[in-house]
Parts: structure tokens; sequence; C-alpha cells
């Protein structure tokens, strides 16, 4: 496909969202006009104060959809995480709409990985559902995908880890390595995409870089003025403070990726390890790397905390989860 025509807006899905707002933001700055579908327009008054035109509508709603896309010729989506059922309904939804709207393109935003059932992971299995939703249906697409958000590091209760406690603790083992991406160069890779012309394909976003988590770890402590330790909080102790949090059976459920990766250290290295490698279809997108991230968002680290910002780190106590539940729900990986 050619480039899109600029002139016309291209429709970001959950765009009051922290993913959604980070493709929004990508978008304007590449020059493209954005209709930013929300489900109330009175709690984002910062996107129309950008020049974002507004339209309310629900992924369970296919009305609103319809009426969201009218005009549109091209879009980025993205399902929320729930149950397998709601998420086979919203992106059912979703398609139709954009095939009677007549949308020429659809980006499409993938949590993670997808593997078809039987496999034990749902949100995986959910993911390859998407997929075969948007397939079946004709469009032309292209998926973009993360390894692991650093914007983890920044939700309340790891970023007061982090600067409080001087601690790390996702549920994850140290050895474990890593290629973290952000939202915001997943948001990027999609406008290069759409940009150029979707082409198809299937877009992992990584960083330049695998490190473990003692590497990642000494990244932050170098940039944040602060010692950080990695502490892989156990699998079990992770269930116990999401239950705890959310309620009971919320911490299995959102363990169970965690528990796929440290279950299946070669599934775990083909999704999460590999740093980014250049393709035709992505050849003016640079990832940004760890130093360069915490540099960017050291500001925001402290936000509202009472630590210096050159404080050495603090003997930690009990080991909590730095991967509350709401990270994973919002922000995947």
């Amino acid at each position: 496909m050619s480039a899109i025509d600029k002139s016309q807006p291209i429709l970001v899905y959950l765009a009051a969202g922290v993913q959604g707002g980070a493709v929004v933001r990508a978008a304007l700055r590449r020059g493209f006009k954005v209709r930013a579908l929300v489900r109330d327009r009175k709690r984002v008054p910062a996107l129309s104060a950008i020049g974002v035109e507004l339209a309310e509508g629900d992924l369970r709603d296919p009305a609103s959809l319809r009426a969201a896309g009218a005009g549109i010729a091209h879009a980025v989506l993205q399902i929320p995480i729930g149950s397998q059922e709601e998420m086979r309904i919203q992106a059912e939804n979703a398609v139709s709409a954009a095939i009677a709207c007549g949308l020429k393109s659809v980006v499409l935003k993938l949590a993670s990985a997808s593997r078809p059932a039987p496999c034990e992971e749902p949100s995986f299995v959910a993911n390859a559902m998407i997929e075969d939703i948007v397939r079946r249906s004709g469009l032309h697409f292209t998926i973009v995908r993360p390894t692991m958000y650093l914007d983890n590091l920044l939700k309340p209760s790891a970023r007061k880890d982090i600067v409080e406690e001087g601690v790390f603790a996702p549920p994850i083992a140290e050895s474990q390595r890593i290629a973290w991406t952000s939202v915001d160069d997943c948001a990027r890779a999609a406008m290069a995409l759409l940009a150029h012309g979707v082409q198809s394909g299937d877009h992992r976003i990584a960083g330049p870089e695998s490190v473990t988590g003692e590497e990642l770890v000494a990244r932050m402590s170098l940039w944040l003025g602060r010692q950080v330790a990695y502490r892989a909080q156990p699998l079990d102790d992770f269930e116990r403070d999401v239950d705890a949090a959310m309620g009971p059976g919320t911490g299995r459920r959102v363990a169970s990726k965690f528990r796929f990766f440290a279950s299946n250290p070669e599934e775990a290295n083909a999704i999460l390890s590999r740093p980014f490698e250049p393709e035709p279809d992505l050849k003016d997108f640079r990832p940004t790397s760890i130093d360069e991230w915490v540099r960017q968002h050291r500001a925001a680290f402290f936000e509202g905390s009472t630590a210096s910002a050159n404080a050495s780190g603090a003997a930690p106590g009990k080991v909590r989860s730095s991967f509350p539940s709401e990270v994973q729900e919002e922000l995947g990986g």
C-alpha cells in the first residue's frame, strides 16, 4: 500500500489509556490528524486541548464504533485485557465496524505473544484468537507487539519500591534476559508502519539490548542516583499479594504469564530476550535504550516522593511485588 493521506484522521482505540495516549502523541508528532475513541470525553480534556477529535464509544457497543469510524480509512486497534469471551466480543465488534466503515488498514497492537490452544497461558491464546478474527475479516492489517514495557517501573507500587526501598521486585528470575521496550517505542513503530503504508507482517518491538535483572538495576541506579537492588519475588508470594489487593483468584490469573515463562525458558527467551532487529518496514525506527529511557523519565520516578534523588539504597524489608496486577493488565509484557 502507498503512504496514507495525512489530511484525513486516523482512529485510535482506547485513546484515554496509557498505550492509546502514547499512540495519539506519536501520531501527532508524525503529522497525522487523530480521532480518539474514548468512553467519556469529559475525562480527557487534555486530548481536546492538543487538537484531537474525540469520539465517544465503547467496544461493547457496535453502533458507537460505526459512528466513530465514519469517514476513517486507517486505525490503530487494541483490545483491553479481560476474559477470553469479553475480548472475543470486543474484537468482533471492532472488526465489524471497520468493515462497515470501509477501513483500508489496521495496525493491531497486541500485549505480547500469540500461541494457539492448548497453550497453558490464556493471554497468549486470547491474542491468537484476536489475530484470527482480524485475519478472517479480510482487513489489511499489521501487528506490533512488545517484549516487556519499561513503563511498568513507573506504576505507583513499583516506583515507590525503587525510590523509597531501593528494590525492584518483579516475579521473574534475575537471570531472565529481557530486551525492554516502552509504550512510546511501540507507538512510534505503529506510526512508522502506518506512515509508509501498512504492508502486513508481525513486528516484535524490543529494545536495542538484552539485559539480566542485575544489569537493568545497575543502569537504573546510575541514572537515578539511587542504589537499586533486584529481588525476584517468589510467584506464590506474588499471587498472595495480588489476591490481597484485587480479590481471591486474581493472583493466579495474573501470575500465569510469569509461571509460563518460568516453566518454558525457551519460549521466554523467544518472547522476551532477543533485541530489536532492523527490518525494511521499520527502517527509520530506532528503539530507545534503557539508559536513555531512564534519563527521560528520571523526574517521574521521584514525583511525589520524599526520597532524595541522590540517596543511597535503604535496606529493604519484606519483598513485595513491583509488578502489581494493574500493571500487567494494562501494560502487558
